[in-house]
């Protein structure tokens, strides 16, 4: 299969997080990283629509697993 060539975007958050502790006046930053996938590779990887996604996160990798699978 061939291999994809994506780009991390910056997008504003459409949500507001909670502060992390008592004292803290850090909401997160509105502005966010994203990965936008889309495709008709992705069914031919496996990737059926509403099928669940699994995401494992290791150090500078991702590796999406479709639930069926695990």
């Amino acid at each position: 299969m061939k291999n994809r060539t994506l780009k991390v975007r910056e997008v504003f958050r459409d949500y507001v997080l909670k502060r992390r502790a008592p004292h803290s006046t850090r909401y997160g930053n509105a502005i966010t990283a994203q990965i936008l996938l889309k495709g008709t590779w992705l069914e031919k990887a496996g990737f059926i629509i509403d099928t669940p996604v699994t995401v494992i996160v290791e150090e500078n990798r991702l590796v999406l697993v479709p639930r069926s699978q695990l």
